[in-house]
């Protein structure tokens, strides 16, 4: 999940949003600068998760492929948690792969002024980025901003942009609590199966 600060010093922990990019920024036009950095240091070829599920009591495994690389390169992950049900190590194994994937690209740019059409310039907001020279034209996550102000260059913006799903996590799937009844039937039947013990009377006067 995505965790900032907030202009009064608290702390927001939230999922990254979906909503509409609220502008787009094509370089010559918007853009000051920008940088195009790529980390292939955090991808792998193929990711292979191996976990054991307690629930059925069965060896799991699951894989994905990141087809842009083109040399053997393979991570293996032990899986830190037990019971993800059917597929759970392929959706984990796909959710490493995709998020490695968009944090090792990301773009730092800067604009002039702090506000963009809908306001101050905001952690978590959605902008098109355009650089025609880097064949670059898709939406992206603002995860870290910094207002700059100076007297040759006034205000200033620079930011941080990442693709969302650099910081979308595992969805849990839901599981249904056990049935009232049962635990009542239970019961019952544990009940009907003790043994009752006969009863010793002791007279006193014996």
């Amino acid at each position: 999940m995505l965790l900032y600060p907030t202009a009064d010093g608290g702390l927001v922990l939230t999922e990254p949003t979906s909503d509409a990019p609220v502008t787009s920024l094509v370089y010559g036009q918007h853009l000051l600068s920008y940088s195009v950095i790529d980390e292939y240091k955090l991808r792998f070829s193929e990711y292979v998760v191996k976990g054991f599920d307690h629930d059925s009591s069965v060896s799991t495994k699951g894989s994905a492929i990141d087809d842009e690389f083109t040399f053997f390169r393979p991570l293996h992950i032990v899986a830190d948690k037990y019971g993800q049900g059917v597929g759970g190590c392929d959706r984990r194994a796909e959710l490493e792969r995709n998020r490695r994937k968009a944090r090792a690209h990301r773009l730092e740019l800067e604009v002039q002024g702090w506000q963009s059409p809908a306001g101050l310039w905001a952690i978590n907001s959605q902008v098109r980025v355009v650089i025609p020279d880097e064949r670059i034209d898709a939406v992206y996550l603002i995860g870290d901003r910094t207002f700059k102000l100076d007297a040759q260059g006034g205000s200033i913006t620079m930011m941080q942009v990442m693709h969302r799903e650099a910081f979308i996590g595992e969805k849990v799937p839901k599981t249904k609590a056990p049935a009232k009844a049962g635990k009542g039937k239970a019961k019952k039947a544990a009940k009907k199966g003790r043994k009752k013990t006969p009863k010793t009377v002791i007279n006193p006067g014996e």
